[in-house]
C-alpha cells in the first residue's frame, strides 16, 4: 500500500531574497536550516524546466518535521514581478496559511515594523483570522487555530510560535485540479474540517466572492483548490515560469523510494508529465510535476539522515 504524500515544502520565487528571508525569520520566529552558494548546471535547468538556471536558495524551518520553506533568488532566468493588478482569485499559488502561537504579539510586531493588515482580525478569540502580505506580495493568513490531524505526530521544535498550515491554490477548472491533486497525487479530501467560509473573502480583499472549493490533506498539511466563479481570477500572464516572483510550488516529501515511484508511475499513466525524469542521488531521489492546468509539484524522497543536509533541521550562521 502506497503511503499518504505530504507536503514538506513551500517554495518561494523572491527577488529580495535577503528581505523576504529576515521578515520571516523576525517577524514570525522561523529558524534559519541552510543556504546554498549559486546552484546552476544542466541537471537543475532540467529538472526545473528552465534554461541556463543559476540561482541562490534559503531555507527556513518552523516547528515541524520534515518541512521548510525554500526561498530563491534567480539569477537567471531573471524572476519577472508579480502583477501589480494580482488578486488572490487570480490562477496560481495564491495563498499561505500560518499557525502562530500568540496572534496578539504577532501583530503588535507587524505593527512595530511598519507592516498593516488588510483588515482587521475577525473570528472569535482563540480562531482569529488576519492577513498580511510578504516583501514580495505574497498572501499570507495568521490563523490562531491549529488545524491537524487527530494522528498528527509530536512536533521536534515546539518552542517555535509558527507553523505552516495551509496552501491555497485558485484553479480554473476544480474537477481537473482533484483528478491531479486526489487522483494522481492521492492526497485526501477533508472529512469535518472546514479552513474557511464565505466570511473570510474580506480577508484577502474579496468581499462577497463566490467560489467551489476542494479541501485536501497532504500529511498533516491543507491543500485548498478554489475555483472562483465572481470574480473570475485572470489567467497567469502568458510566458509564465516557475521562477517568476512569489509562490511557485509546494513539495510532497516521501522517506520510502517504492512511495515515490508509485506515486510518480500513477501520475504518469493518468497524463500528466514531469519536466525531466527522476534524478536519482545517494540519499534523495527529486522530479517536478506539471498538472494540465500548469501547476508545478516537486515529489522528493529524502533519506532521515540527509535531513540536515537538505534544509529540514535548524542551523546557526
Amino acid at each position: 500500500m502506497v503511503a499518504s504524500p505530504s507536503v514538506c515544502q513551500v517554495a518561494f520565487s523572491t527577488i529580495d531574497l535577503q528581505t523576504t528571508y529576515a521578515w520571516y525569520r523576525e517577524l514570525f520566529g522561523f529558524l534559519p536550516s541552510g543556504r546554498t552558494g549559486i546552484v546552476r548546471g544542466p541537471l537543475f535547468s532540467r529538472m526545473l524546466g528552465l534554461p541556463k538556471v543559476a540561482t541562490t536558495i534559503r531555507f527556513l524551518v518552523d516547528k515541524q518535521e520534515f518541512f521548510h520553506f525554500e526561498m530563491f533568488r534567480f539569477e537567471r532566468p531573471e524572476a519577472r514581478p508579480m502583477r501589480t493588478d494580482w488578486r488572490p482569485c487570480d490562477v496560481g499559488y495564491s495563498r499561505l496559511g500560518l499557525h502562530v502561537d500568540d496572534l496578539d504579539a504577532t501583530l503588535e510586531r507587524l505593527k512595530n515594523a511598519g507592516v498593516s493588515t488588510l483588515t482587521n482580525p475577525i473570528g472569535r478569540v482563540a480562531s482569529r483570522r488576519v492577513c498580511v502580505r510578504d516583501p514580495e506580495g505574497v498572501m499570507v493568513e495568521l490563523m490562531e487555530e491549529d488545524p491537524r490531524l487527530p494522528s498528527a505526530p509530536q512536533r521536534p521544535r515546539p518552542e517555535v510560535a509558527v507553523a505552516a498550515r495551509s496552501v491555497t491554490l485558485s484553479v480554473p477548472d476544480l474537477d481537473r485540479s482533484r483528478r491531479f491533486f486526489v487522483d494522481a497525487l492521492g492526497m485526501h479530501e477533508t472529512t469535518g474540517v472546514v479552513l474557511h467560509g464565505p466570511e473570510h473573502e474580506a480577508l484577502w480583499g474579496l468581499p462577497g466572492a463566490r467560489s467551489r472549493s476542494l479541501l485536501l490533506w497532504a500529511g498533516d498539511f491543507l491543500v485548498e483548490l478554489v475555483q472562483y466563479t465572481d470574480p473570475v481570477g485572470k489567467l497567469r500572464p502568458e510566458g509564465y515560469r516557475v521562477c517568476d516572483q512569489g509562490l511557485t510550488h509546494i513539495a510532497l516529501g516521501f522517506r520510502d523510494l517504492a512511495d515515490f515511484g508509485a506515486v510518480y508511475r500513477r501520475a504518469i499513466a493518468a497524463g500528466y508529465r514531469s519536466t525531466w525524469r527522476p534524478l536519482h542521488m545517494l540519499a534523495v531521489s527529486a522530479l517536478y510535476l506539471n498538472d494540465d492546468q500548469g501547476f508545478t509539484v516537486e515529489m522528493m524522497m529524502v533519506r532521515r539522515w540527509f535531513d540536515g543536509f537538505l534544509g529540514f533541521r535548524p542551523k546557526r550562521y
